[in-house]
């Protein structure tokens, strides 16, 4: 392995681990529920059965993304991509959507949290989302 390529993996190693910090550390700043932030219309879904949380986005020209906290007990993170959304030819900075896709595991009550960051900056939540989950 080359030295630059060490270099490369190293660094992306390192800016991981940040983001995971940071990460962190803005979860942690979530006071209770629905303090901060007005809750989102309930979800209601079945056990087993799959829902989908879809938000606006704009990260490949803000650096801003859609993050997402939740309890596995009672919900699985079974994908998550962005969206393009429609431009012209030419058009640069065209929002799109960031698509979660969560399966319930068991009956409960619980809240899927979504927080918008710049995962390299020191934390800020941008924008908070909470979206409470109810399993029957």
């Amino acid at each position: 392995m080359s030295n630059m390529s060490r270099m490369s993996r190293i660094t992306g190693l390192f800016l991981a681990s940040l983001a995971s910090a940071l990460f962190v550390l803005a979860i942690a700043s979530v006071g209770s529920i629905c303090d901060n932030a007005p809750c989102e219309e309930a979800i209601n879904v079945s056990a087993g059965e799959n829902f989908t949380i879809e938000l606006q986005s704009n990260s490949a020209s803000s650096g801003y993304e859609w993050w997402t906290q939740f309890d596995t007990e009672y919900l699985n993170l079974e994908s998550s991509f962005e969206q393009a959304g429609k431009a012209k030819p030419g058009w640069v900075g065209v929002p799109g959507k960031k698509v979660f896709i969560f399966n319930s595991k068991k009956p409960g009550s619980t809240e899927a949290i979504m927080l918008l960051v710049r995962p390299w900056e020191d934390g800020d939540v941008a924008e908070k989302k909470i979206y409470p989950v109810n399993i029957y």
